[in-house]
């Protein structure tokens, strides 16, 4: 059944791209088909689960929402368009259309790979294959097990009780979905994963072909993107070692990443592997927001507004799917919702028009209700959100030797694609020129102010300069390639240092150089004892740290991981003082636990650190094991 639920969500999304976008092939409905099916599934479920609760009802109106876009295939006349849609792929391709079918072959493994690395279920315990996602997952695995255990509505952070989930989380409701129509956490957290990196890659590779109309670039861009990093990879000649293999030994070996180093002279992590994997709200939001943008090039890239009436009305449509679906982003990424409404903002005065309003009214009907309801007893502190910094995350260093360590030749390659020239012109028109133009401000004011409470999170924008960034990159390199020769040597060298680093850093996920458990076997079995134990609502009370059995439970938790509640904005107060009193067994222990109605005290190998497990056994013990018990402290 979920399975089912996953597919009807994609053809839905696909089906609804019919209303906005007239000319896109096949391929390019199916890959925004997915994140914007899902996104609706999401929107419509969790309107119903806040009403019935995540049931039987919230899946079936979430189901009927996404699959209403199939309605439209009533016409004849959108049945045999998509009969030609599929009659084309299936044509005889030439050898670009070739090359195009391998791309696709090896991205498809590629991201299975990937998507198989970043949840290991593995040896009775659930772990990562990614280091970056090892407190990130947890955090994840904790707001999906709160819908579907622990009747999170309206939600609540899963790892500060009593307040706001300020946290986009419609990509972890859609999981809490999947499990509920069927599927376990692993089937749920792998299926989501698959087709939003399938479809983040076809999308990709839409907005590049149609931003430079080339299609060799078109192939390159989404390479380029997803092995994205520095001049890291230079740490391979010092590591090389003859005596064990070689090249190829160290390859079979790689112990550390080669785009972001904890010492912190690179900090322009891969995407993958430091932001779509362990940042799941990235995983459905990139790919819309890349959307929403595609569909704003294709009204304004043309020369000059459509004066046909057939024109203007396709116009029209495309800005009211764009603001669509930059309306469903509020609760998908804020951080792609801020770009995409800002960008429409600078590109509605660049290219003025009177049918921007198309954009701006569904795009702002559809947020405003989430902004408002988020924002509703939030506890979020806005100071920590604005604030001077020059150069990013560069500490200490030089700002353009940082940048140019972080992203290699990069840099210098987007320049000389803006400053090539072609035909009496440039190989990046004037109208290009001018679209890169709000994409240009991401760069600068992630680099001028602070944007988030912790400063490498401006990534964030960062990301949307890089992507409108890459296909420039990928223009020049096409443009190399045709020239022969030298040109064309350099044009390969580029590329392979473009994408060195990155590739290094996905290699050590795919070749399964790092493992990572998380919730090993005893800790699965404490949390199914929990779950049998204890109210859905129950608040349990354990030590802060980001991989406590209470995340598998759906359980509230007084204070999780604290590197989590900074990031994001919150503040914990005393919180995690008090609990180290209680543990403590001091004096006033059982006051804070009347004080913050803490329902249940969890004792296991972390707590025994700093717990004096003697002041606990006034209460009853409701679940004993070798390394865990669980304390019932609401009566003596």
């Amino acid at each position: 059944m979920s399975l089912l639920l996953l597919l009807a969500a994609w053809l839905g999304g696909a089906a609804a791209t019919h209303l906005f976008d007239d000319d896109a092939p096949l391929l390019a409905r199916l890959a925004i088909g997915g994140p914007l099916g899902l996104a609706i599934l999401g929107h419509a479920g969790f309107l119903a689960a806040s009403l019935f609760g995540l049931g039987a009802v919230a899946v079936t109106v979430g189901l009927l929402a996404v699959a209403a876009p199939l309605l439209a295939f009533r016409d004849p006349a959108r049945r045999r368009r998509l009969r030609d849609e599929a009659h084309g792929i299936l044509a005889r391709p030439g050898p670009i259309g070739l090359v195009a079918i391998f791309f696709y072959m090896g991205m498809a493994v590629l991201v299975w790979q990937v998507a198989a690395r970043a949840v290991l279920f593995e040896r009775g315990g659930i772990g990562t294959g990614v280091d970056h996602n090892l407190g990130d997952l947890p955090f994840h695995i904790a707001i999906v097990s709160s819908f579907v255990y622990g009747g999170n509505f309206p939600p609540e952070h899963p790892e500060l009780a009593g307040v706001r989930l300020t946290y986009p989380f419609l990509v972890d409701f859609v999981a809490a979905m999947l499990m509920r129509a069927g599927a376990s956490l692993a089937a749920a957290l792998f299926s989501e994963g698959l087709v939003l990196g399938l479809c983040l890659v076809g999308v990709l590779h839409r907005w590049a072909l149609l931003l430079t109309r080339d299609r060799l670039a078109g192939l390159v861009a989404p390479v380029v993107f997803l092995l994205s990093g520095g001049v890291g990879w230079q740490l391979v000649f010092r590591e090389v070692d003859p005596w064990r293999g070689g090249l190829m030994g160290l390859l079979g070996r790689l112990s550390h990443n080669y785009t972001i180093l904890p010492t912190g002279e690179l900090r322009w992590g891969n995407v993958v592997t430091t932001m779509l994997v362990p940042q799941r709200t990235m995983l459905m939001g990139l790919p819309l927001a890349v959307a929403a943008l595609t569909l704003m090039w294709q009204v304004v890239g043309e020369a000059e507004p459509a004066a046909a009436p057939e024109g203007e009305a396709r116009g029209r449509r495309r800005l009211a799917g764009a603001g669509a679906i930059a309306g469903l982003l509020p609760l998908v990424h804020g951080h792609s919702f801020a770009v995409v409404m800002a960008a429409g903002l600078c590109l509605a005065l660049l290219f003025p028009r009177r049918t921007w309003r198309w954009f701006f009214g569904p795009a702002l009907a559809l947020a405003l209700p989430q902004v408002g309801w988020t924002a509703a007893g939030s506890s979020l502190h806005a100071a920590g959100f604005l604030g001077w910094h020059v150069g990013w995350d560069r500490g200490q260093q030089n700002v353009v030797r940082f940048w140019l360590r972080n992203t290699g030749v990069f840099l210098p390659l987007l320049v000389a694609a803006f400053l090539w020239p072609r035909d009496g012109g440039r190989l990046v028109s004037g109208r290009l020129a001018r679209f890169y133009v709000p994409f240009g401000l991401c760069f600068l004011a992630p680099n001028l102010f602070q944007l988030s409470p912790w400063i490498w999170d401006n990534i964030k924008f960062l990301i949307y300069w890089y992507a409108a960034s890459v296909p420039m990159v990928a223009l020049l390199l096409a443009h190399l390639w045709r020239r022969g020769g030298l040109w064309r040597a350099g044009a390969i060298v580029s590329f392979v240092l473009l994408t060195l680093s990155g590739g290094l850093d996905v290699w050590r996920v795919v070749s399964r150089a790092e493992s990572h458990m998380i919730f090993d076997a005893p800790a699965l079995s404490f949390a199914e004892r929990i779950l049998e134990m204890t109210p859905p609502r129950a608040l349990v009370l354990h030590v802060p740290t980001y991989r406590s059995p209470v995340f598998l439970t759906g359980r509230r938790s007084l204070l999780g991981y604290p590197g989590h509640i900074w990031s994001q904005g919150l503040d914990s107060g005393t919180r995690e003082q008090d609990i180290g009193r209680i543990y403590a067994g001091g004096a006033d222990a059982s006051e804070l636990i009347r004080r913050y109605g803490v329902d249940y005290v969890m004792y296991g190998p972390e707590e025994s650190a700093i717990a004096d497990d003697e002041g606990l056994d006034v209460y009853p013990v409701v679940v004993a094991g070798p390394l865990y018990r669980l304390y019932d402290v609401r009566r003596p």
